[in-house]
């Protein structure tokens, strides 16, 4: 049985890309998710390009959001019976901004400063001589 789920939660630790035998990569993670107090551990596992780019500009304790589909497991810690979930993610999205890319400022090449309020405070200062502003009324 398939299930299809949307996941939320932290990145435990940074994510791992690996490649497979045949020369196909892959990157895993895992996911720490909590619900009514109770945390759920998710092994992520996803083959998607897009899904792997966004994976890998992760971080541990990074906040994310994954979808695909699911296969419920329990495993055994000490005496205890917990619930996991494995996950094969067909998209991946990252709950913090992506850095915005800072564009450099282009210098003056005459040697002045460029003071914006100047441009307002000269007279005649943005009008064209060589247009006629005639505005017929009438």
């Amino acid at each position: 049985m398939t299930i299809h789920v949307l996941l939320s939660g932290e990145l435990h630790r940074d994510p791992v890309q690996r490649t497979s035998a045949s020369g196909k990569t892959f990157v895993t993670a895992n996911v720490r998710s909590q619900s009514d107090g109770e945390i759920i551990w998710c092994s992520v596992i996803t083959f998607s390009e897009d899904a792997q780019a966004e994976l890998m500009r992760l971080r541990a304790g990074d906040a994310l959001s994954v979808s695909g589909k699911a296969k419920l497991g329990v495993y055994q810690k000490g005496d205890e019976y917990r619930a996991s979930l494995d996950v094969v993610a067909s998209s991946v999205i990252a709950l913090k901004p992506k850095p915005r890319e800072r564009k450099p400022r282009q210098a003056r090449t005459d040697g002045r400063q460029f003071d914006p309020r100047d441009a307002y405070q000269q007279p005649g200062a943005g009008v064209d001589p060589d247009l006629n502003y005639e505005v017929p009324f009438g």
